[in-house]
């Protein structure tokens, strides 16, 4: 066996050394070739990652607070190996915004990161990247507690009393957001309820616009507020609606209508057994020379105790139908004619088959009778055979007054 000296393992090593670290080279390239073909990098795009204010008290302590401009959320492009990028979802990223690092322009850089996957990701924002604000002094103002309800009660019940407690809410905030504030809303279910309804929830600001502020940006001197429906029976009632006066001389009243004539009420139920109608202030007509049409505002009238209108219908719509008072002729003809008397005669008549009475009254009321309605007849009794001329006779028609009725010539015959 040959001994390896220095210089033989020197020339072994040296020996053909360009190949050999050409093949170091292409082996490099190779593993790098094959990593990358099984563990290629991937990009993917998360979006709305919510940003998370950090060091607020640079500001609150100073007594002022801020308005979020741009940047409540932002949209980031992520690279990484497809080893790496399977184990992230959007919930792996947190955006935040440094606010004592708010520049002369009030904006901060907003910085997101992966936890321990940062290092191995690329991670870049997208359109937005800085967090816009908008200070101003810090104010509190009270808000009221507005309680509203979603769903329907079961049949035959409906929603009476609503109560929050508290119900004034403090909220603290920027003055140019919080001046903003109208009201504090609470939703409460009532969905097939026959009981009394209570529940803990959670109370939202809202502004003059109706729009919902952002509970992130001010402060609320409670966080939940107990909320409670009362759930009563209803009842059909009747609504009485009377007029009073009369109209100008020489008109009249034609017709009083009002509707809806019922409505559905609820109340507790000792009061809702004591009530039967709905009784609401008369209607002057008094003096008028033309239709009087007006609708009665339901949300503005005074029920007795806790009774409520559980209808949509929202007002009750009123019309008296007044016209003038003038003479109008009413026909009729001979075989209406009625005739008293005169046994053992025949009657025959001299004029045309149609005759007329002149009445007085409004041409609504004269458009619905007719001729036969006022009986019209003549009285023959103790007359001779011969031509007469006869008055006729009516009666009274309500509605009307007669003002003149016709004379007819008539012959009388001995049968």
């Amino acid at each position: 066996m040959k001994k390896i000296t220095e210089n033989n393992l020197y020339t072994r090593l040296t020996n053909n050394l360009p190949m050999k670290l050409l093949s170091v080279v292409l082996a490099f390239f190779v593993w790098l070739l094959v990593t990358n073909i099984n563990d290629p990098e991937t990009t993917r795009r998360f979006y709305d990652i919510p940003v998370h204010i950090v060091n607020e008290d640079a500001l609150t302590d100073r007594n002022y607070g801020y308005e979020i401009l741009e940047g409540k959320t932002v949209d980031i492009t992520v690279t990484g190996k497809k080893s790496v990028m399977r184990k992230v979802s959007a919930g792996s990223f947190t955006a935040t915004a440094d606010l004592s690092k708010l520049s002369d322009v009030y904006a901060v850089p907003i910085k997101v990161t992966a936890g321990p996957l940062t290092e191995s990701l690329d991670i870049r924002l997208m359109d937005v990247d800085t967090l816009k604000v908008k200070i101003d002094k810090k104010i509190s103002v009270s808000v009221p507690v507005t309680t509203e309800v979603t769903g329907e009660p079961a049949a035959g019940y409906a929603v009476g009393k609503k109560s929050s407690t508290p119900n004034l809410i403090e909220i603290t905030g920027p003055q140019s957001l919080v001046d903003t504030a109208k009201e504090v809303r609470v939703s409460l279910s009532v969905a097939g309820a026959t009981s009394d309804v209570t529940d803990i929830v959670k109370p939202a600001v809202y502004n003059i616009s109706g729009d919902r502020i952002d509970e992130d940006q001010i402060e609320m001197d409670t966080s939940s507020i107990k909320v409670e429906a009362n759930i009563w029976k209803t009842k059909e009632v009747d609504v009485e609606l009377n007029y009073t006066g009369s109209p100008a001389e020489g008109y009249e009243l034609v017709s009083f209508n009002y509707e809806p004539q019922k409505l559905t009420i609820t109340a507790p139920d000792d009061e809702l057994d004591e009530i039967d109608k709905i009784t609401l202030e008369s209607v002057s007509i008094d003096g008028l020379t033309k239709n009087y049409e007006e609708d009665i505002d339901l949300t503005q009238i005074t029920l007795p105790g806790d009774v409520t209108l559980t209808d949509e219908t929202t007002d009750i719509k009123v019309k008296a139908v007044i016209e003038k008072l003038d003479n109008y002729k009413v026909n009729f003809k001979k075989k209406d004619i009625r005739v008293e008397g005169g046994d053992g005669y025949t009657v025959t008549y001299d004029e045309d088959n149609e005759y007329s009475i002149t009445v007085y009254g409004t041409k609504t009321t004269v458009s619905k009778l007719k001729g036969k309605d006022f009986d019209p007849w003549i009285n023959v009794e103790g007359l001779e055979a011969g031509s007469h001329d006869m008055t006729v006779h009516v009666k009274e028609v309500e509605g009307v007054s007669i003002q003149k009725t016709p004379t007819i010539g008539i012959t009388l015959k001995a049968r």
